[in-house]
């Protein structure tokens, strides 16, 4: 009996082990991918009624089965702070770097993304939702901020030019997408995580296609110019990018720590740059390999201390 019961541990340690690093692999590749699918969608799609018909339809997929399975029905004040929270990440976040991905490359978009922990440990100092960062923390946070600061510098004398507008529309989602992330900290949301985010998914996807309304963008929408890429790539962001990735990001939240879950952050823009040079031929500069280094190693810094120091407690 005592054997059977060591066998049955291990196999159950063993497929968890497992599940742990399919989950992993799902966020890292997943979501480092959906950079590319953007960029393929909006060939022929208008872009903010591209991520709008993107994160609707997974919105009500979602929803639909959440409601199904658990029979729960959010209230209105739900409704209110999940649309809130789904405007500055989806509209905000998203959104601005779909239209970014139109003048500069996947890998440079998700490098500057990278600086979503750097921008919530300084908000959430500044509102008062955390004490004041450690002396490391703070250490990595200006690395990370010079690897954006030299990413931006205009130099003249570089081979290759990186778009203006679309650097500052990346590092604006960056922000806001920071902000939404805090304000969902003390939000009113659904017990169901799976809920909340469908719930954030249909009103932030709501907003975008209202936007692309106001922008003309439905009066530029034509079927017959969609191109079968620009369709697949948006299937693609609808059931691997929204729905698996976020699924595999909820489940390692709730079975392993939050710092290894996060990992995500500096391993989606080194697979953004793979994808970049072999599938659209971007090519990274020297100044912009040097912010990638900076960049990374600063969320890796702050990531890794931020584990230590909890295993210590």
């Amino acid at each position: 009996m005592n054997a059977l019961h060591v066998n049955e541990n291990f196999l159950t340690k063993h497929r968890k082990s497992l599940s742990i690093g399919v989950a992993l692999l799902a966020v890292y590749i997943v979501w480092g991918s959906t950079y590319l699918g953007i960029k393929i969608a909006i060939e022929t799609f208008p872009p903010f009624l591209m991520a709008g018909i993107r994160f609707v339809i997974a919105g009500a997929l979602l929803y639909g089965f959440v409601v199904y399975k658990e029979k729960k029905r959010p209230r209105l004040i739900e409704w209110r702070d999940t649309t809130v929270i789904g405007v500055l990440l989806l509209l905000g976040g998203n959104g601005l770097v779909v239209i970014a991905e139109k003048t500069i490359a996947t890998s440079i978009a998700a490098i500057i993304i990278a600086t979503v922990p750097l921008w919530m440990i300084l908000f959430a100092w500044v509102l008062n939702v955390q004490s004041k960062p450690s002396k490391s923390t703070l250490i990595g946070t200006l690395i990370g901020f010079v690897g954006v600061a030299i990413l931006m510098f205009p130099n003249s004398t570089e081979v290759f030019h990186l778009d203006m507008q679309g650097l500052v529309l990346s590092l604006l989602a960056a922000i806001l997408w920071s902000l939404g992330s805090i304000y969902s900290q003390r939000a009113v949301l659904p017990s169901s995580v799976m809920l909340s985010t469908a719930m954030q998914m249909l009103s932030g996807g709501g907003v975008l296609i209202v936007v692309a309304l106001f922008k003309g963008e439905w009066q530029q929408f034509h079927i017959e110019n969609l191109s079968l890429r620009s369709i697949e790539a948006l299937l693609y962001l609808i059931l691997i990018g929204s729905l698996v990735g976020f699924s595999a990001y909820v489940w390692l939240l709730k079975n392993v720590s939050p710092y290894l879950a996060s990992t995500y952050a500096f391993v989606n823009p080194l697979v953004a740059l793979g994808l970049g040079y072999f599938f659209a031929d971007e090519i990274l500069s020297s100044k912009a390999l040097i912010a990638t280094v900076l960049i990374i190693s600063a969320v890796v810094m702050i990531t890794l201390f931020k584990a230590k120091k909890r295993s210590a407690q």
